[in-house]
């Protein structure tokens, strides 16, 4: 029998052998790709850190810095998804595998801010090794239980989640419709490329999170994007021009002699893109889009996911150029057309809905400081910016694109000085003309300054706003402005189309004047 002390010493220098064993066996294990039947997702789920530029919409001179913790998921070779929110005018990006470790150098291969996604890659190759891909799901399920991964603090944090349903709604960056899976979990602060797993699988990136409700985007959209991105036919998402009111009244159906029951919607508005003319009209009826019979509430049956509505078949596979065959009700028949999808592009809104990786437009003359109309402009109002802003700036968002007027513009503010006495409290003004000039777009303004009015510049606003007219003295406007931005600490007079002009500083010669004398 072996004593019970010899017994206990034995066992600390066997457990004291194992342990000078393990540091060894895990460096050399390092080295080698795991080789695994099956998924671990430590090894698949990446964290990354994003630092940005950050802009005044305001003060558009402004520059500032933000960061934010997104997750991505390797999916392929030398390749991580994410969403695309929080990578605009990015300036670095550093991502972290496994929860430990050095951070390593990453970079955007491609995105896509209409469908809100991202593919990002490292050039450091030590990065990839013990590495796995996660499958895509494709479909994936509308019911049953699911996981909600993300690295914390290098600690894998997994929730237990269930899935609600397939819906359609905007995009979270874009007006564009896609699908998007709703994931019920009471995760907190969701919505930066969470993983949605199940089976071993990866179902979704969650994109937004209300309460304990999850939007995310499905993996079946994902893969449909990548297969076209790697056999080159992708040409961004398409939408349908179009708005179109549901059909439950029997009575507007029998106004347009659609016999039978209920169904299809009819079509109220056309032409949201601009410069394209739409192959339907007002007062179609919609009956059915690529074999898929419309209901009279906009919804047609899924083959995978059900009832959904026809937005989801502009991006069913469907990319910007290709063709919807459509069967409509128009003039009392039936009648076969075929629709083009338009590419969805934010230069499609008069009001830009997004401003993505350039530097906020702007001008500034005698203190009197012009910048376009944007969405990210009224977001300066703060989170309830829809409320908050100036309404008869907001309502600009219901008009459409017109070639004689791309663009609205916008006298943000007035900085004091004594060029401009009197005007110092001007400010969200919608700018007319300038010296008689029309003012289609915010690079007209310059145009216009060239042309003084015997010694004037005149600036007319826009017909119901507060103040209808200003002027200011052209004879020394150059040099009022150059005191200006010296005072205000202002780099440049103008950015128009990201392109910086000259600075004006001490060490560099004066920027070329953007006012004639």
């Amino acid at each position: 029998m072996i004593s019970p002390v010899f017994s206990r010493s034995y066992s600390i220098k066997l457990l004291m052998a194992l342990w000078l064993l393990v540091p060894v066996f895990s460096l050399n294990a390092a080295d080698k790709p795991v080789v695994s039947s099956g998924l671990a997702w430590e090894n698949a789920i990446i964290h990354i850190e994003v630092t940005s530029k950050e802009y005044s919409y305001v003060k558009p001179w402004e520059r500032g810095e933000r960061k934010a913790s997104k997750t991505g998921v390797v999916v392929g070779n030398h390749l991580i998804i994410t969403t695309a929110e929080d990578l605009a005018d990015q300036t670095l990006i550093r991502l972290k595998k496994q929860g430990g470790g050095l951070f390593s150098l990453g970079r955007v291969l491609w995105i896509d801010y209409h469908a809100n996604l991202a593919a990002l890659t490292t050039d450091e190759k030590d990065f990839w090794t013990g590495l796995q891909s996660a499958p895509l799901a494709d479909p994936v399920p509308i019911s049953g239980s699911v996981r909600v991964q993300r690295w914390e603090d290098d600690q894998l944090e997994d929730r237990e989640g269930n899935v609600e349903r397939m819906s359609v709604d905007n995009s979270a960056l874009s007006f564009v419709s896609v699908p998007i899976l709703k994931v019920d979990s009471t995760i907190s602060g969701a919505g930066s490329g969470e993983a949605i797993t199940t089976n071993g699988k990866l179902i979704g990136l969650a994109c937004q999170q209300d309460g304990d409700t999850i939007s995310a985007i499905p993996t079946s959209f994902i893969s449909s994007i990548l297969k076209a991105r790697q056999a080159n036919t992708y040409t961004g998402l398409g939408y349908f021009d179009f708005t179109w009111d549901i059909a439950d009244n029997p009575l507007n159906l029998d106004y347009l002699k659609l016999p039978g029951p209920a169904r299809g919607v009819i079509v109220k508005e056309i032409g949201l893109k601009p410069g394209v003319d739409s192959p339907v009209k007002p007062r179609d009826v919609i009956l059915q889009i690529d074999g898929f019979d419309i209901d009279a509430l906009g919804y047609y049956h899924d083959p995978q996911y059900k009832k959904l509505l026809l937005e989801n078949l502009s991006s069913r596979s469907k990319w910007a150029g290709a063709d919807c065959k459509m069967k409509i009700w128009r003039d009392g028949k039936e009648q076969d057309i075929i629709y083009k999808l338009p590419k969805a592009e934010f230069s499609d809104n008069l009001i830009p809905f997004q401003s993505f990786d350039r530097d906020p437009e702007y001008v500034l003359v005698g203190g009197f400081v012009f910048v376009p109309l944007t969405n990210a402009y009224l977001r300066s109002w703060g989170a309830s910016w829809q409320q908050k802003a100036p309404f008869r700036l907001f309502y600009y968002n219901m008009d459409k694109v017109h070639p004689e007027r791309p663009q609205r513009v916008v006298l943000s503010e007035v900085l004091p000085d004594p060029v401009n006495i009197g005007y110092e409290g001007l400010h969200n003004l919608v700018i007319d003309e300038v010296n008689d000039m029309k003012i289609k777009q915010i690079s007209d303004i310059i145009a216009a300054l060239k042309s003084p009015k015997n010694g004037f510049n005149i600036f007319k606003f826009e017909s119901g706003e507060s103040v209808q007219m200003a002027v200011l003295d052209a004879t020394n406007l150059n040099e009022a402005t150059q005191k200006i931005m010296a005072t205000y600490h202002i780099p440049v007079d103008h950015v128009i189309d990201s392109a910086i002009a000259q600075t004006n500083s001490a060490a560099t010669a004066p920027a070329t004047p953007i006012v004639q004398k």
